[in-house]
């Protein structure tokens, strides 16, 4: 059986940068491993993206990116580190997101959001929320 693992969105609530910087420059990457196979990937591709701790400019809808598509092993472990760059002084790092799935792959299968499990919820972080999609292909 094969699945897929597509990152929806993601927002920042903490822009890691001083209150006279408008955004930060972030870059995120992602490993899903599902028993035997490890996929890792970085998003954006190349760059960063610029993102405010702004309500209205903090969140990137509409990503659609895939993190892991090929078979299901008997578990799946989801881990992705968001990075607010900086060139002339050390990196910022979000709190990192990692959550593992066990059982029948049915189980691990939908959609993954904050608020959908109550606090606390894994997808809802300290300084980000993330959203993404489990599904059988």
């Amino acid at each position: 059986m094969n699945i897929r693992v597509t990152l929806r969105w993601l927002q920042v609530l903490d822009k890691l940068e001083p209150w006279y910087k408008n955004k930060g420059e972030f870059v995120f990457w992602t490993k899903v491993t599902s028993g035997d196979s490890t996929q890792d990937r970085r998003f954006p591709e190349e760059g960063h993206y610029s993102i405010s701790d702004h309500r209205r400019w903090n969140k990137l809808d509409h990503l659609n990116k895939v993190m892991y598509d090929g078979e299901a092993g008997d578990s799946l472990c989801i881990e992705l580190r968001g990075v607010e760059t900086d060139r002339f002084s050390a990196d910022d790092e979000l709190e990192r997101y990692s959550r593992e799935f066990s059982g029948p792959v049915e189980s691990w299968v939908g959609r993954h959001r904050p608020g959908d499990e109550g606090p606390p919820d894994p997808e809802a972080m300290s300084n980000w929320r993330i959203c993404y999609d489990v599904e059988i292909v």
